[in-house]
Parts: structure tokens; sequence; C-alpha cells
């Protein structure tokens, strides 16, 4: 690291210790407009909560119930709901009464989820997914209120009621279906290592005894206690913190998804990507369980989104360093409509 690049470390350092500040997550705003800040109100005010069940609930029809594709998801309405005109009774209507999308982001995994360390605002692929979402529900920018998550936290702020969504590279399974519903498919992912350029690792097999880092709550981890190597797990709440130990000697690698490792090379030219990809990982936008049309409401802006152009826009303006870039995910979606 150069002494001019310092300043800027810092400071990114000091945003995201702020946004994480307290246990497990906070919240902050994202430039919100005074009709989607938090209000005051009585129950007479408001409709009815719509809150999510409680953990262990059943699956709801097109969900984990057999999970025959883990990558298929519930199909968007024929007519998607008209901006700021969601259907009197369902949780979508919920979220309009209220002024604002709460929506869980990553605060330290840029290309996908960063805080900016100028203007302290969230930004990143997954960011400009969740304002996508916000607009097509209120029909204007501004009316998404961000949270910043670890990955540990991802499916408890959703089985709390915490956020509406969450849009934090989430790879999709059988297991995850089980406690909360998904999306389709957004980005397509593979798992590898990052080391750095004195290392005579190759890949992950020749990391055998030794401390590789990742992220709690996240599948590489399953992957690296399943490797034949036998590498020693080191897990730490969030993927920003694995660079630093590796930067410090305390771990002789890094694994989690390729584009957010590519992303910690940019940052640090000592260190560089090695090995075959480890795993597959789909991606997806997670919602609570019982709110079957907010689900089926993404899937339709995640159809527009990828029909578009707009997905191929956001890879060429997070990800402009992919070569060849990745192709757009095809949908696909369970059966019964």
């Amino acid at each position: 690291m150069t002494p001019m690049m310092l300043p800027r470390v810092i400071a990114v350092a000091v945003a995201v210790l702020l946004a994480l500040a307290g246990a497990g997550c906070a919240t902050v705003d994202a430039g919100l407009p005074a009709q989607a800040r938090p209000l005051v109100t009585t129950a007479a005010a408001s409709p009815p909560a719509t809150g999510a069940p409680a953990p262990g609930a059943p699956a709801p029809a097109g969900g984990a119930a057999g999970c025959d594709d883990p990558q298929a998801s519930l199909r968007p309405p024929p007519v998607p709901p008209a901006p700021g005109a969601m259907p009197a009774g369902t949780f979508l209507a919920t979220i309009q009464h209220r002024g604002y999308l709460r929506a869980a982001v990553l605060a330290d995994v840029p290309p996908f989820g960063s805080i900016n360390a100028f203007t302290g605002q969230f930004e990143g692929f997954d960011v400009d997914l969740a304002n996508r979402i916000g607009r097509a529900i209120f029909g204007a920018d501004g009316h998404v209120r961000f949270r910043a998550t670890t990955y540990a936290e991802r499916i408890p702020v959703l089985q709390r009621g915490d956020v509406d969504i969450v849009v934090a590279t989430m790879t999709t399974n059988c297991e995850r279906r089980r406690q909360i519903d998904f999306s389709t498919v957004y980005w397509y992912e593979t798992q590898r290592v990052l080391v750095p350029l004195d290392s005579p690792a190759r890949g992950l097999d020749d990391l055998g005894g030794q401390p590789v880092c990742t992220a709690a709550g996240t599948t590489t981890v399953d992957t690296l206690r399943r490797a034949p190597s036998h590498p020693l797990v080191r897990t730490v709440p969030n993927i920003a913190d694995c660079l630093v130990l590796l930067q410090s000697g305390q771990v002789a690698g890094i694994t989690t998804t390729s584009a957010v490792l590519a992303g910690m090379a940019a940052q640090d030219p000592r260190v560089h990507l090695v090995g075959p990809g480890l795993s597959n990982e789909p991606d997806a936008i997670g919602v609570a369980r019982g709110h079957p049309e907010l689900t089926r409401f993404v899937n339709g802006v995640l159809a527009d989104v990828l029909r578009d152009g707009t997905w191929a826009a956001l890879v060429r303006h997070w990800l402009p360093a992919l070569r060849p870039p990745p192709a757009v995910p095809v949908p696909r979606y369970t059966d019964g409509g």
C-alpha cells in the first residue's frame, strides 16, 4: 500500500466501522426524502402490520417443500401493479404505506455493497438492484432505507422482520429455502482463493493445515470444511477483515466468490487469485416467509432488469474488469403460475 492510498483506506475503514457499529447490524439512512423517513404513527393511522412468520413456520407453496430446483422461484404476475398503486391488503401495500422499502445490504464488499467514504452512502451492484425495486414500488428514487448487514445476519434480519429484502450476494440453496424465500438468480459466481503474490500456493489444495479466512454464515465455510487438503478454517464477521488478516500474515489465504476477491486484489496489488473454481454460487434476493406477492413482484423487477439491458449496464459499471463479461442469467420459475 502506498502512502497516497492510506488516507482513502482509513476513510473507507472508518465509514464501514460506523455503519456496522453495534450488535450485528446498524441502520443507515441513504439520502431519504422526508416522506421516506420513519414516522411516528398510531395503530389507527397504520394498516395492520404484516410481519414475517416465526422461524420454523411451514414453507409456503412454491417454497422449499421438495426443493427440486433451489434456483427456481415464484413466477412474476402477468401484469405487475403500477408504481404507487400496490394491491390493497398485500405486504406491498404495507411497504407503500410505510413510505420506504427496507433492504439489507453489505457495507464492506465492493463492488456489490459498500459505503462510499466521501458521501457516506451505500453503493454497488446489489444497492442498485434494491433501488430499482424501490422505484418499481413507489415510482421514484429515494424510497429505500438501507441496513448494513453481515453475512451471518442476512437470514436472521429477515426472520425477525427487520427488513423486507436482503440483497447481499446470498447463495440460494435448499437449506436456506427452508428458512426464507428467494427470488430468481441474478448473479452466478464461483468460489476461489486469494493469496499473497509471494505465496507458493496455487490453490486450496496447497493450503492444507494452514489458516484460510472467510466470512461466517456463508456457504464457503462448508466448502472449506469439506476440502480434502484440510485447511484450518478461520471465520470473521465481515469479509473485509480477511484482507487485514492476510496482509498481516495471520492467515495464508482468503476464500469467497471470485468477484469479491477481485475487488480485494484491486485494493491491494500484493495479492492475487489462484486455483480453479471451488463451487458454484447462484446469488438471489432473500425475502421473508409469508409474502409470496413480494417475491413475485421482485421477480418481475428482476425479469425487466435482465431483459432491458440494465443488468448488463450494471456489470459494465461495477465489474468492468470481468473478461469475458458474464452471461445474463436466465430466470427459472416454479410451476403453478
